[in-house]
């Protein structure tokens, strides 16, 4: 239901009368609101009219290379989905247009005292900046909620007028970007929403991610105003770069296509040649034991697992004072994963059998022990519903109690119940799923399950999808989550929850567990589990395919359907 406390009001800077696809779409999702007003059209007077430069986003006051210049023309003009240049006259038909002087101070740029006083009489809650300029002065004094400006770029390394360009040109694994309000210090800024993204080899793959991703954050900042909790999502942000990356030299460019050959080799290799092997582990250790990286817990790994299948995403429960562990038994010849119960007693595992058979796959079955009885959150979003079982003989028999969440393809879905309020953490397979963390919230683990106002309330590819089991230590909440930075389910990071209510989150990456290097299954992890004083654990070999006849024919059938989806 949405809130209409309050009308919104808001304006735009920009250079002309032109706006790429991805600043449109900025803001026709705004104006879709019905609180939401468009109220004011701010152009530079001196520049409407003209053409942008078209080799260059955002500057072109220094000498442009002929191959950067050819490559955009001919590549990033062409085929980038975000950058296309849209005319506004339809989208701005009806609203107030001033055409102003952008005066330029040392790279700075404010407007006369009249036109602010235009601005400041027009009332306007925000103004959206889509200039080539940064603004300083009276105008950031005179709009309720500040000026608004995308950066895109790690704020702290990247000074950077050609986005997301020199992160493929450096490897760095993340593409940054930031909707920040801007202050008058030059080197601080508020940031009010981010989002990290891992780095596409190809570079209009890159800047459409990032930017496209980025155009809903407007509209959640929109939300805040409406629960009068804007002030609580800047944080401000010192900008450290010292370097000013601009437009690369012919030499740079030769560079950047011998990186994007190297990566797109190495990607198809691995690709082709190797898929994860995942096993399953018991460490007798506290989960609070991984909040320290100098701890090294023991794992007892299921022993002499068969090349045919693999486990993993463990959850565990005693029961009748047995350690049972629920987890994904994946097939390779059948393609999908079915939940299975192990029983682990004196460093043992035995009766190992398949308890919940659909047809879909299954995943990631999250156990929960309320009111006397147990239940069991699989992961089931080919069915496109987060579903709840219920054991009737534990660990054997079970049966669908309830559709939880009904047209949501809920990965990983984790509950957790704080201050009287049942939380459930997951990603959504159809919208970043390895990056947007969403929460839903509830009275009861039966529902009805509301979407929390912020979702996603996390943009990072770092830390957002869950992976285990919440918990907390010496009074702190603790999430971990998995890291997709260096590789896809690499490592875990486990975050510091600092805000969680119906209305805001909050948390920060408290810190990173490493897959268990002295092990065979030294080169992934992706689930911590507590129970009780036990930690279930996965972790995962990198298996060259040609060494396993029936993971060969799992990639061959994978690669077919991902093919036939494209």
């Amino acid at each position: 239901m949405k809130s209409h406390l309050k009308h919104i009001r808001f304006g735009v800077i920009c250079n002309n009368n032109q706006l790429y696809t991805w600043q449109e779409i900025v803001i026709k999702k705004l104006i879709s609101e019905a609180d939401v007003e468009l109220k004011l059209v701010v152009y530079d007077g001196k520049r409407q009219g003209k053409k942008p430069a078209p080799s260059s986003f955002n500057d072109s006051s220094h000498k442009i290379g002929f191959l950067w210049n050819l490559y955009y023309r001919l590549f990033i003009k062409k085929k980038s989905k975000a950058l296309q240049r849209v005319e506004t006259l339809s989208l701005f038909e009806g609203i107030a247009v001033m055409q102003c002087d952008f005066l330029i101070t040392y790279g700075f740029a404010q407007l006369h005292s009249a036109d602010i006083q235009i601005i400041e009489n027009a009332e306007l809650d925000f103004i959206l900046d889509f200039s080539s300029v940064q603004f300083t002065g009276n105008l950031l004094k005179v709009v309720k909620y500040g000026i608004w400006n995308y950066r895109f770029g790690n704020l702290e390394k990247y000074q950077d007028t050609t986005g997301c360009f020199w992160e493929i040109y450096h490897k760095d694994v993340i593409t940054s970007a930031y909707l920040i309000r801007l202050t008058n210090k030059p080197d601080t800024n508020c940031v009010l929403k981010e989002g990290h993204l891992k780095t596409a080899i190809f570079y209009t793959e890159n800047i459409d991610k990032i930017h496209l991703e980025a155009t809903d954050w407007p509209l959640k900042i929109c939300q805040d105003i409406r629960n009068n909790n804007v002030n609580n999502s800047a944080v401000a942000t010192k900008i450290k770069s010292d370097k000013i990356y601009r437009s690369p030299s012919n030499f740079q460019m030769l560079f950047f296509f011998y990186v994007q050959f190297n990566l797109a080799f190495k990607s198809i290799i691995k690709l082709l040649f190797y898929t994860d092997f995942w096993n399953i582990g018991v460490a007798e250790a506290p989960i609070h034991d991984f909040l320290d990286s100098k701890k090294t817990p023991t794992i007892h790994w299921f022993p002499n697992l068969p090349k045919s299948r693999f486990m993993a995403d463990p959850f565990g429960i005693h029961f009748k004072n047995q350690l049972h562990i629920i987890y994904e038994d994946y097939r390779f010849d059948q393609g999908i994963g079915k939940t299975a119960s192990i029983l682990y007693h004196d460093g043992e595992f035995k009766d190992n059998k398949i308890v919940i058979d659909e047809e879909f796959h299954m995943s990631y079955p999250y156990l929960l022990d309320y009111e006397d009885e147990i239940y069991c959150i699989p992961e089931t979003y080919q069915a496109n519903q987060v579903r709840l079982y219920k054991a009737l003989e534990f660990p054997l028999k079970w049966k669908l109690e309830k559709v939880l969440i009904e047209n949501y393809a809920g990965i990983d879905s984790t509950p957790f119940k704080h201050n009287n309020t049942w939380f459930l953490f997951s990603t959504n397979k159809k919208l970043g799923a390895r990056y947007n963390l969403n929460i839903h919230y509830s009275d009861s683990i039966f529902g009805p399950w509301h979407q929390h106002p912020k979702n996603p309330v996390k943009t990072d590819i770092r830390s957002s999808r869950p992976a285990g089991t919440l918990f907390i230590h010496n009074g702190d909440l603790f999430r971990p989550s998995m890291d997709y930075s260096e590789k896809i389910e690499g490592r875990i990071s486990i975050n510091k929850v600092i805000t969680l209510t119906i209305n805001d989150f909050k948390e920060e990456i408290h810190n990173i567990v490493d897959p268990f290097k002295k092990t065979y299954f030294s080169d992934k992890v992706h689930t911590l589990s507590q129970v009780g004083n036990y930690t279930l654990v996965d972790g995962a070999k990198e298996l060259f395919i040609l060494a396993n006849f029936n993971a060969l024919k799992h990639k061959i059938m994978r690669i077919f359907v991902m093919l036939k989806n494209k």
